[in-house]
């Protein structure tokens, strides 16, 4: 009997003192996790302005205009063809034929 309620009152002080730690204790040190590996990840100088994860210009340096004046034209590469315009059912969608069964 005298082993049964100390199970009991150690499993109440445990279950109350791993509340009160996830509480207060857990999100401090989570903060001070993540400020280390942020830190950490600026020294190694992995974070540029405006991209974060290290990536290049997609773009590459050819839309880069280092003479200072600006070409105010457009250039299209590609101009895709244009559908003729379906007129009547042709447009409705597609029709699924069905039987009702009873």
């Amino acid at each position: 009997m005298n082993t049964l309620l100390y199970f009991i009152v150690f499993t109440v002080v445990f279950y109350y003192l791993s509340k009160f730690i996830m509480r207060w204790v857990m999100p401090f040190a989570l903060r001070k996790l993540t400020e280390r590996i942020m830190k950490k990840a600026q020294q190694q100088g992995s974070y540029t302005y405006g991209q974060p994860f290290g990536q290049s210009n997609p773009f590459g340096d050819q839309y880069q205009d280092n003479s200072g004046k600006r070409d105010s034209r457009v250039k299209v590469d590609y101009v895709p063809q244009q559908e003729e315009k379906r007129k009547g059912t042709a447009t409705a969608g597609e029709f699924i034929d069905f039987e009702e069964i009873k």
